[in-house]
């Protein structure tokens, strides 16, 4: 009996040092990318053993700094476009390894069980010099002890159900893509900062959606969302996506699919907004797939600078061609407070029946919302005719002959002015030296009408969606 209990502890140890003594097969993969190929995928097949318990792969390549080489990954099975189902992560430029097994992965990959056959390394380059790039992937393949499996968590869908006006940010960064936080570390800002919403928007991964459920608070919303982000024709956010969902974006216009993800998207009951459509670098708008497909444009992303400015004249023009798109400002932050992009700033304030997914996305989706940079402020926006009254977003039916009232309540704002637009531009811009403002307008003179707030510096203070008439 003794020499049972001895013999069995003796290999207990042997096992343990067994395991600790194993080495991770190596699999080395290069190449070289011409310049003329920016852009174009790669995938690099890998044969993954059975038995094998965790995949780590580093990249090396060449003038790293003036190239840039992407990176992602694929399990066995389908990696063709709108196959998602073999996703196991993205990090794109802002990684250059990543591990993944059972229970844990790198921010941005998916734990899970790995599966033996062929796996696939995706990499691309987004910026390139006339000498190429070449590439090098360390593949490394070990066995390990099974660890316990990964459990997703999701995020809340409900804090309360009382209507009124809710503070959140539409556009923010973690350690899941190319931001500078942790997901708790977002959170924390969040609530530091009394915003009562903010939608996780990742590039082209949800693996930081599988987990806000382990970081989100009682008195913070968390949705949802992507940064799909395409190669060369500009980035859009899928907001409010159910947990698992994963929108594709390795497509061009040309491909004529753009469809298919925006049904998506609407299918989980979320919106697709246009990102920053003016942050290229010759300042003309990047973005290249049909505007009228998408629900809506960030017309105003982080501190408001002369980008935004164009945003905001384009998003005129459509709305003067009839085009009932949401304008949103979200801040796009990928560092702690002190950047150019702050948390919060600005702010997309959304009147809802309710701090939930749900109500927001329909808040959002009425387009009864302003953006703020001096975050939730008392705002009432009306307009009105002797037989109906409507408010930001809504329509309001008038006479051609007739007139209409628009109304507004602000608290003053010194140094500021605030300016009624129309159809046709600025219908009155007045000092914002008192709580309210009265302008009377013929029907027939705009489409629309919408309030800005700008300070003496000409910056954006408050901007609201319009109020249509017809």
């Amino acid at each position: 009996m003794k020499f049972s209990y001895i013999t069995s502890f003796i290999l207990l140890i042997l096992n343990c040092f067994s395991a600790l003594g194993q080495k991770a097969d190596t699999v080395l993969k290069s190449g070289h990318i011409d310049s003329t190929q920016i852009f174009k995928l790669f995938y690099v097949p890998v044969n993954v053993p059975a038995g094998i318990t965790e995949i780590k792969v580093k990249e090396q390549y060449s003038n790293e700094g003036k190239n840039v080489l992407n990176m992602g990954i694929y399990a066995p099975g389908d990696y063709s476009i709108g196959k998602t189902v073999n996703f196991r992560g993205w990090s794109g430029g802002a990684k250059n390894e990543f591990f993944i097994n059972e229970a844990d992965a790198s921010t941005g990959y998916i734990p899970g069980k790995i599966t033996p056959g062929i796996w696939h390394v995706l990499i691309y380059s987004s910026t390139i010099i006339k000498a190429g790039l070449d590439w090098k992937l360390e593949i490394s393949l070990s066995k390990t002890q099974p660890k316990k499996p990964f459990i997703i968590k999701p995020a809340k869908k409900i804090i309360n159900q009382i209507t009124g006006w809710y503070s959140g940010d539409l556009h923010m960064h973690t350690l899941h893509s190319d931001g500078k936080r942790t997901q708790q570390e977002l959170v924390d800002e969040a609530v530091s900062k009394k915003l009562d919403y903010i939608i996780s928007t990742e590039h082209n991964t949800n693996s930081a959606n599988l987990k806000w459920g382990y970081y989100d608070p009682n008195n913070l919303l968390v949705i949802n969302g992507e940064e799909i982000t395409t190669t060369a024709f500009g980035h859009w956010n899928a907001l409010g996506l159910k947990t698992k969902t994963l929108i594709d974006w390795r497509y061009t216009p040309t491909d004529k699919v753009i469809q298919r993800y925006i049904n998506m998207v609407h299918n989980d009951g979320g919106l697709c907004i246009i990102n920053h459509p003016f942050y290229t670098k010759d300042l003309s708008n990047g973005f290249k797939f049909d505007p009228l497909l998408f629900d809506g444009i960030e017309i105003w992303n982080g501190n408001w600078d002369f980008m935004d400015a164009k945003a905001l004249k384009w998003w005129q023009q459509l709305l003067k061609q009839g085009n009932h798109l949401l304008a949103i400002g979200a801040s796009d932050t990928h560092k702690a407070t002190g950047s150019e992009n702050n948390l919060g700033n600005p702010s997309t304030i959304v009147y809802a029946e309710g701090l939930s997914k749900e109500a927001i996305l329909n808040g959002l989706r009425n387009r009864t919302t302003y953006i703020s940079s001096l975050g939730k402020i008392d705002l009432i926006f009306n307009a009105q005719t002797s037989n109906g009254k409507a408010t930001i977003g809504e329509t309001l039916k008038v006479k051609p002959a007739g007139e209409v009232s628009a109304n507004l309540v602000l608290k003053p704002l010194p140094n500021a002015v605030v300016t009624l637009i129309g159809e046709q531009g600025p219908l009155f811009t007045v000092k914002a030296d008192r709580e309210q403002y009265q302008w009377t307008i013929p029907a027939a003179s705009t489409k629309f009408i919408r309030i800005e707030v700008r300070d003496a510096k000409d910056q954006m203070l408050i901007l609201t969606n319009p109020i249509w008439l017809k």
